[in-house]
């Protein structure tokens, strides 16, 4: 065979090997390498968790003949909050002396209630300031509705009193305090729903409190023994909080708020204790006046 014959059969018989190799491997079943994918970070950002529940009305009452010292302790006629809670004070025995710490009533009509709530504030007109009643508004107190809608506060003001408290006629042309009160009543109903299927009841469970501290023991009742308490926060009562403002006519009247780890350790004494129950702090009596925060006023 000429030399350069043979050269050419060697090449040819080489190029059929490399052919015949390689198509084996394409042919051989092997699973092909998958393409690396990127870790998940450890930085990725989570889904967001909802947002928290903001107010969207809360009804006070100021004024009217009573000692002001009597509303230290007084909590809102009622709060509505964005996720339909309605906040109301809580049913307490006619006992005596009472407990130190009312309770708190929720109700809960969820969104679709908290949707009726607000377009029934709007129809009123409470989203717009506005002040009025009949008579000499001081008689029976006036009731301050709060409303708070896309960050702004509105505050209206109407003569009529507390829950249940004496509404006094409407004057002709005098609407929006119409208005005002019959919100006021439906929000005070327990048989109303707000267009949800139920509205599930349950009581507040507080996770911080406002205190008004007065030096000196409550007034004494020969009928009744209560046993002092002893303060149990490291905070002496003497120097608890700020110097109220005004003092209410209590004299060195103080005042503040007790949240976190040091709610968790008081708040078993004073759901305990009564109006009557004395706390004791650096060898003194002091009185106490308490109410539970409610949710915007936790971070305050």
């Amino acid at each position: 065979m000429p030399v350069h014959r043979a050269i050419l059969v060697m090449i040819l018989a080489a190029f059929a090997l490399i052919v015949s190799t390689c198509g084996g491997a394409t042919s051989s079943g092997s699973a092909p390498v998958p393409v690396p994918t990127a870790a998940p970070s450890s930085s990725a950002v989570p889904s967001p968790s909802p947002a928290a529940a903001t107010l969207v009305l809360k009804v006070t009452s100021e004024g009217g003949f009573i000692n002001p010292a009597a509303t230290l302790a007084a909590l809102p006629i009622v709060a509505v909050y964005s996720d339909g809670r309605i906040l109301t004070p809580g049913p307490v025995d006619a006992i005596f002396p009472g407990p130190l710490l009312s309770p708190v009533a929720v109700r809960d009509v969820g969104a679709a209630g908290a949707s009726a709530i607000l377009a029934a504030i709007k129809a009123g007109g409470l989203d717009k300031p506005a002040s009025g009643g009949p008579g000499i508004p001081g008689d029976s107190g006036t009731n301050v509705f709060t409303v708070v809608l896309d960050g702004v506060t509105t505050t209206s003001r109407y003569a009529g009193g507390g829950p249940g408290g004496p509404r006094g006629p409407v004057a002709s042309g005098d609407e929006r305090r119409a208005s005002a009160i019959a919100l006021l009543d439906r929000l005070l109903d327990p048989a109303e729903t707000w267009g949800a299927a139920s509205a599930r009841e349950s009581a507040y469970a507080p996770e911080g409190y406002r205190i008004f501290v007065a030096t000196g023991a409550p007034p004494p009742d020969a009928s009744v023994s209560e046993p002092a308490v002893a303060w149990p926060l490291s905070t002496p009562l003497s120097e608890f909080g700020t110097a109220a403002t005004p003092d209410r006519g209590i004299s060195g009247l103080r005042q503040g708020t007790v949240v976190g780890a040091d709610a968790t350790v008081l708040g078993p004494l004073l759901k305990g204790a009564t109006s009557l129950t004395a706390f004791t702090s650096g060898g003194s009596p002091f009185t106490l006046y308490v109410r539970a925060l409610l949710p915007d006023e936790l971070g305050s």
